[in-house]
């Protein structure tokens, strides 16, 4: 698909889901098509409006996040009215349903496929697909981070609102109907929120410089036990990805020289070390993952299913001539086992790569 943008596993089935975008005339048009592994075509998902707004940035023309179950497909794309949430059956009648439209918009699938909450501008609501499509708001002033976050059990969400008093937030969780929210901790900066795979556990990882796209902390808290936030790591990272298997955490750390490069860090749930990568130059799209790797990381899954490898794409320091060469991107998709002195493996050319999702939990 020489058009073909960021492909996405259809979970529990042989298929995938790609952004397409075409040229015609002067015109830009954009697709999501669903297609099976061997590249027929399955399904036409979403297609831009004549006349409007192809893509939502260059080498980003849409979001897609599959439903766990892999019966509905979100979507993220410039409608007529401007950035859009669709819904897409993957094999019922129902192509682009237009749900809500705002800027911006982050997305987050219960475990069931029954539920979708959406985080539009300072509002946090669920959208409850078994009631006729009824929108639950949960806050009004959610703040402070991006992406909400559904336990595997799917009774909690966590989200978080403005401190009152600065720049800080208060992480709080949505329990049963959503009419009742607990706090859980208050921190001194936005957060990115992750439960701990087959827990209650909640991460959350703490910037006091939002502007920067750096994080400072790692925390996390045991809900189920009704614990205190503990402090996992206090160190520079970009991004922190937990594993499926709820064992290790993956980050992805910025380079100390300021060059651009990055390198991989993995750790136990305990926050305990295991192993750091060789840095290499990321590619685009492997910073677009890192920049955003909250929302990404429910849909484009950079660890194995069984916690043993993680994924990175750019070019190592190592074969990375100056870009005064013009030799091209040149981008490798790179492999990675945790550990101390695990080397990092090119396994093919392209600027990233995603393992299929594990099976759904739900």
């Amino acid at each position: 698909m020489p058009a073909g943008f960021w492909p996405t596993w259809r979970p529990g089935h042989e298929a995938i889901a790609l952004s397409v975008v075409v040229r015609e005339g002067k015109e830009q048009r954009s697709a999501i098509e669903m297609l099976d592994l061997e590249g027929n075509h399955l399904r036409s998902l979403y297609e831009s409006p004549l006349g409007g707004e192809a893509v939502i940035a260059p080498n980003v023309p849409h979001y897609a996040l599959w439903s766990p179950t892999g019966d509905r497909l979100a979507l993220v794309a410039q409608g007529r009215a401007g950035l859009t949430l669709f819904l897409s059956e993957a094999d019922g009648p129902l192509i682009a349903d237009p749900i809500q439209t705002g800027a911006p918009l982050f997305l987050a699938w219960s475990p069931d496929g029954g539920r979708l909450a959406v985080h539009s501008g300072v509002n946090l609501s669920v959208l409850e697909l078994a009631e006729a499509r009824a929108s639950r708001p949960i806050s009004a002033d959610a703040r402070g981070f991006r992406t909400p976050a559904f336990s595997d059990d799917g009774h909690l969400l966590a989200f978080a609102t403005p401190d009152g008093g600065g720049d800080g937030v208060i992480v709080r969780v949505a329990t049963g109907s959503g009419d009742v929210t607990d706090e859980v901790g208050e921190f001194p900066g936005g957060v990115a929120l992750a439960f701990r795979p087959g827990t209650r556990t909640l991460s959350a990882a703490v910037t006091t410089r939002p502007a920067s796209g750096a994080f400072d902390e790692l925390w996390a808290v045991d809900l189920g036990a009704g614990g205190r936030p503990e402090l996992l790591m206090r160190r520079p990272f970009s991004s922190v990805l937990w594993d499926p298997m709820g064992e290790k955490l993956a980050f992805i750390v910025p380079s100390a020289t300021g060059d651009g490069s990055v390198s991989l860090h993995a750790r136990l749930a305990s926050g305990a070390f295991l192993g750091a990568s060789a840095p290499f130059m990321p590619s685009p799209d492997y910073q677009t993952i890192a920049g955003f790797f909250d929302q990404y990381g429910r849909s484009h899954c950079l660890w194995a299913p069984d916690g043993s490898a993680f994924l990175g794409g750019g070019r190592l320091l190592t074969d990375s001539p100056a870009a005064a060469f013009g030799d091209g991107s040149r981008d490798v998709l790179l492999h990675w086992r945790p550990g101390r002195g695990a080397p990092i493996e090119r396994i093919g050319e392209g600027g990233i790569g995603f393992f299929p999702p594990p099976a759904a939990t739900g």
